[in-house]
């Protein structure tokens, strides 16, 4: 049976092993001088411990090596196969999350998408990916088989966005195309009502530009949110994609539009705007509209409303350029010093506060942020980059040492 020996400094040669204690006591051994002892600085291994004499071996320890198992390699070469496959399952399940519900915003509305007779959920999910509806058919093929969907009609769709949610997507298929007799339009975010009011004419059968702005001025169209002392729906219709009879009437169609509107405004809140802000619910859409025609990134849009906000706290003039433009009956265009110096209600340049309506019809997000600005002591930005970033500071000298640079850059 194998023994755990004690292991001393020194080791005795079998030569010296004789020695009696009384010669040692005799004879001290010098180690610096020629000595039997040889000092050694590693225990006996198991083969020296078995050739030595055995009064060699007294009070030594010698090293045994560890006993290892089959069963043990095996348990431990099963624990890395489960952490392994539980990471990558883990890293799988996360993916296609992504998949099925991507991050960030939704794209460009895409005004019509056709489903042609004939096609399966195959075709269907690789017509979704290249339009970039979705980012994966093969995933979208399983999560709608999951959900127990399918067998969709072909037909003509309107409601569909890039980087959708592919359970607001199977949604909207559910729904089926859009009806014989029914048209689709698509108002898009920061247009002005006026420009909506065109897209509404060519869209639909049953209206014409005359009869909607005839509406708009004096049909009873209605909503909580439209003040007393203006006269003026800009900003009050909400930008979407809608579905209308053939023979639907200016009255419906424009009172859907109001009635939208009035639905996302009080889903986010803005029946409270007065307790959260310190402002009434239609000075937040008009601030809204300028954050619609000033942001270009979604990430911008709060930060813009902080420095409005700001602005607005401190008695600066805005100074917003897409209200100069609406002043002037335009969207776009660059400014020259003449119009900078055209004095109309809507120059956020020469007049402090407001301007008396919204100028866009804005989009959610552009509400929320209107609603919820950013937290920070910005009072000014300016663009920044191609992307459509915007730089914001509370700083004068930096605000124009970035217009300068923006300006090199050909972005202003």
């Amino acid at each position: 049976m194998a023994r755990s020996l004690p292991v001393r400094r020194g080791r005795r040669s079998v030569s010296d092993s004789r020695l009696s204690d009384q010669d040692s006591e005799e004879h001290p051994v010098d180690p610096d001088e020629g000595s039997s002892f040889d000092v050694v600085e590693e225990p006996l291994t198991v083969e020296e411990a078995s050739e030595a004499p055995e009064e060699l071996l007294d009070g030594e320890y010698v090293d045994l090596p560890r006993e290892t198992s089959a069963a043990r390699r095996l348990f431990t070469v099963a624990i890395t196969i489960v952490v392994l496959a539980a990471l990558i399952v883990g890293a799988l399940g996360f993916w296609v999350l992504r998949q099925i519900d991507p991050p960030g915003q939704e794209g460009a509305a895409i005004d019509e998408l056709e489903i042609p007779d004939g096609s399966t959920t195959n075709s269907i999910a690789a017509i979704l990916e290249e339009e970039g509806v979705i980012a994966n058919s093969t995933v979208f093929r399983y999560y709608a088989q999951w959900k127990n969907s399918g067998d969709w009609q072909a037909g003509t769709y309107v409601d569909f966005h890039e980087n959708m949610a592919m359970g607001e997507v199977i949604e909207i298929l559910d729904a089926g195309p859009i009806p014989p007799g029914f048209s689709a339009v698509t108002v898009p975010e920061g247009l002005r009502v006026v420009d909506a009011v065109k897209e509404l004419d060519e869209a639909l059968a049953g209206v014409t530009e005359e009869s909607l702005m005839q509406m708009l001025l004096l049909g009873p169209l209605q909503s909580s949110y439209f003040p007393q002392h203006v006269a003026s729906w800009e900003g009050l219709l909400f930008p979407d994609t809608y579905e209308f009879a053939d023979d639907a009437a200016a009255a419906e169609v424009l009172q859907t539009m109001a009635t939208h509107m009035e639905d996302v405004l009080d889903e986010l809140g803005y029946q409270d705007a007065e307790e959260i802000t310190g402002r009434s619910a239609y000075e937040l859409i008009i601030i809204a509209s300028m954050i619609e025609r000033e942001a270009k990134v979604d990430t911008d849009r709060a930060k813009i409303s902080r420095v409005i906000h700001n602005r607005l706290n401190a008695g600066w003039a805005l100074g917003i350029d897409a209200t100069v433009l609406y002043g002037l009956d335009r969207t776009s265009g660059e400014l020259t010093q003449s119009d900078l110096d055209t004095d109309t209600p809507y120059n956020t340049r020469m007049h402090t506060g407001l301007p008396p309506t919204p100028i866009s019809l804005p989009g959610r997000a552009s509400l929320e942020a209107a609603l919820h600005p950013a937290d920070g002591n910005w009072m000014y930005y300016v663009l920044a980059d191609e992307e459509g970033n915007h730089f914001f500071t509370d700083s004068e000298a930096e605000f124009e040492e970035q217009k300068q640079k923006s300006q090199e850059e050909g972005l202003l």
